[in-house]
C-alpha cells in the first residue's frame, strides 16, 4: 500500500524537513499554509547539516540576510533539530546518488543537496516533508501524503479533495 493509499493520519510522530518545503513558506507560495500546519503536527522534526545550509543559503540568495535569519527562526519556532552528515549516512547518499542523480534518474534529477536529504531519510526510515517532482520519484515517504494531502503535477501539496 502506498502512503497516498493509506488512511490519511492527523499527527506525524516524527519525519525530516528539506528545504524545499522551507522556501515554500518562507517565500509564501499557495502550499505554504499547508507545509506549516503539518509541520506544526508533527512532534520531533529533523533536517540535516548540510540541507539547513542549503536552506539558509537559499533564503539568503532569495531575501538577504532578512531572509537568511528568517529560515532560522522558522527553524526555531518548529523546533527542527539538526542531524549530522556521517560516515554511516554515505552508503544512503551513495545509493541515492546512483539511483537518482539527475544524471542517471530524469524523473527523480537528485542535486546534491537533494542527496544529503535523501540519505537522512533512508538512514532514519523517516518520511520527507518537500515540494516538487524530485523525490516523488523515490522511495522516500512523503510526510504530506502521509497527512492526508494529494500532490498536484507538479509536485505541490493540495488538501486531497483538490487533487482528485
Amino acid at each position: 500500500m502506498t502512503a497516498a493509499q493509506a488512511t490519511p493520519r492527523s499527527t506525524l510522530d516524527e519525519a525530516i524537513v528539506d528545504s524545499s518545503a522551507l522556501m515554500c513558506i518562507l517565500m509564501g507560495e499557495p502550499a505554504a499554509p499547508l507545509f506549516i500546519t503539518a509541520l506544526q503536527n508533527t512532534a520531533r522534526l529533523y533536517i540535516g547539516a548540510a540541507t539547513r545550509a542549503e536552506a539558509w543559503l537559499a533564503a539568503f540568495n532569495a531575501k538577504g540576510m532578512a531572509g537568511a535569519e528568517q529560515v532560522e527562526a522558522l527553524l526555531a519556532a518548529l523546533q527542527v533539530e539538526t542531524v549530522d552528515f556521517t560516515q554511516d549516512s554515505l552508503p544512503h547518499f551513495v545509493g541515492g546518488a546512483e539511483r537518482h542523480h539527475h544524471r542517471v534518474d530524469p524523473k527523480a534529477r537528485l542535486n546534491l543537496g537533494d542527496l544529503f536529504t535523501y540519505a537522512l531519510a533512508k538512514e532514519t526510515g523517516l518520511p520527507l516533508f518537500f515540494q516538487g517532482t524530485d523525490f516523488a520519484n523515490t522511495a522516500i515517504e512523503n510526510a504530506m501524503a502521509q497527512l492526508g494531502y494529494g500532490m498536484s503535477d507538479k509536485g505541490v501539496p493540495q488538501p486531497l479533495h483538490a487533487s482528485q
